[in-house]
């Protein structure tokens, strides 16, 4: 039986997040965190300002919480939700 859901995406700014070796921490925290709650995927989009948008892709079936995020991206480093 296939899923029907449809996929949707959740933005969060992220502080102190500002080029490739901060995106690879981060993203290496969150995608330990991803098959436990439901989540597929996520990209980071740089602002140019203090904070970088992670784009998180998921079915609407799943809810995104951003204290689970927050925590995740916390134990990469000097990140933080904005």
């Amino acid at each position: 039986m296939t899923d029907k859901s449809s996929v949707t995406e959740t933005r969060i700014a992220i502080e102190g997040v500002r080029n490739d070796n901060d995106v690879r921490k981060c993203l290496q925290k969150l995608y330990g965190i991803f098959a436990d709650t439901g989540m597929g995927q996520a990209t980071f989009e740089m602002t140019g300002e203090a904070t970088a948008d992670v784009v998180i892709k998921h079915s609407e079936s799943v809810t995104v919480d951003p204290e689970v995020i927050d925590a995740a991206v916390r134990k990469a480093g000097p990140y933080r939700l904005a």
